[in-house]
């Protein structure tokens, strides 16, 4: 076989595809903390598009997340996008499994986008948001 006619390499897996690989691993065989935030319904998808947009409300703080891509816990944006860690965080891997499962509070039907738009702010800022508890302690509408 000639030089140009060599089978093409597979391209290398790019970072993103490297962490929805380890994600994928980690929800086969999930830790403790994965299980309990599954078990105690602490995942909570705020909306569908144009981005699927999750909270997860951990034991101390409240995160947002992007499914497979994207955390706001200290060790996914200080860690993982600084490329010092190569594990994704629990919380990454505990929406992958509440997606998976079914096991999960769906708010997406029921905030506006200002709703949304709010409870991000609050996750951005605060180390909880108010408005998502409240949201999930009202009776649903529909």
């Amino acid at each position: 076989m000639q030089e140009d006619e060599k089978e093409p390499r597979p391209a290398p897996a790019t970072r993103l595809e490297r962490l929805r690989q380890a994600i994928a691993r980690r929800a086969e065989n999930p830790g403790e903390k994965e299980k309990w935030l599954l078990a105690q319904l602490r995942l909570v998808r705020l909306q569908r598009l144009p981005v699927e947009l999750w909270a997860v409300m951990g034991e101390e703080e409240d995160y947002l997340l992007i499914p497979d891509t994207y955390c706001s816990c200290p060790h996914f944006t200080i860690r993982v996008v600084h490329g010092e860690s190569s594990e994704p965080c629990y919380h990454l891997v505990a929406v992958r499994m509440a997606r998976l499962t079914g096991r999960f509070n769906d708010l997406s039907e029921t905030l506006s986008p200002e709703d949304v738009q709010g409870i991000i702010l609050e996750l951005l800022v605060y180390p909880r948001s108010p408005s998502l508890r409240r949201f999930l302690h009202l009776p649903r509408r529909g």
